[in-house]
């Protein structure tokens, strides 16, 4: 949406009839001047309402700005201006959130073996669950390969009853289970491996930084 302009001209005559000769700067009149988002030109009451959205500029009598007024933002204005907030919070929120971390790198290991040690073992804690759920499958996968036998005979000689039907659907649905347990544990040790590298980085440049403190100091 266009702005209009708006001129406020402060005069700095007194008024010959009602006002006293030293009337103050505070009550002297004032002229209201803009024009619109059409083109067309307001004065005096009237400007007030018709440039609400401008920029306002107040002159006195001879022409000299005396200040600017911003023109209230518009409703593109106030959502950039929210959505600019809201990034600089999300920025604050992360930089909280990497001291904190560095702050439990400094104080929970002394060497970057204990990150790698602790990455190892919750590793190999899902390859367990993992192995679990494996030797639950192969009997699973058995008992399914058996029913859909016996539902292809069924078949053949009239129809698939309802308890083989049963048992194939309870079947596959416990082996869906698993096979999605198994991606899900796969998934969190590669999620363990990548912030584990990425501890050990900055486990690195946190304790270069403290010996270079550490030097420093000494000098």
């Amino acid at each position: 949406m266009k702005k209009a302009t708006l001129v406020i001209l402060v005069s700095v005559c007194t008024l010959a009839i009602s006002s006293p000769p030293a009337l103050s700067a505070s009550k002297q009149a004032t002229i209201k001047k803009c024009k619109d988002a059409d083109g067309r030109w307001h004065y005096g009451d009237s400007a007030a309402a018709a440039c609400a959205e401008s920029k306002v500029t107040v002159i006195n009598q001879q022409g000299i700005k005396k200040a600017v007024i911003d023109a209230p933002l518009t409703d593109a204005e106030l959502k950039e201006r929210e959505s600019k907030k809201a990034e600089i919070e999300a920025q604050e929120e992360r930089a909280k959130g990497r001291a904190k971390h560095d702050e439990i790198l400094r104080t929970t290991y002394s060497h970057e073996a204990d990150i790698t040690y602790i990455r190892d073992r919750k590793v190999a804690q899902l390859e367990s669950s993992i192995k679990a759920s494996n030797d639950t499958l192969n009997p699973l996968r058995a008992t399914l390969k058996r029913l859909e036998a016996q539902a292809d005979a069924e078949k053949k000689a009239g129809g698939v009853s309802e308890p083989t039907t049963k048992a194939l659907e309870q079947t596959g649905s416990q082996i869906a289970k698993h096979e999605a347990a198994i991606v899900q544990r796969r998934q969190e040790q590669a999620a363990i491996k990548a912030q584990a590298e990425k501890d050990v980085a900055r486990f690195r440049e946190l304790r270069g930084k403290a010996v270079a403190e550490k030097t420093s100091t000494k000098r």
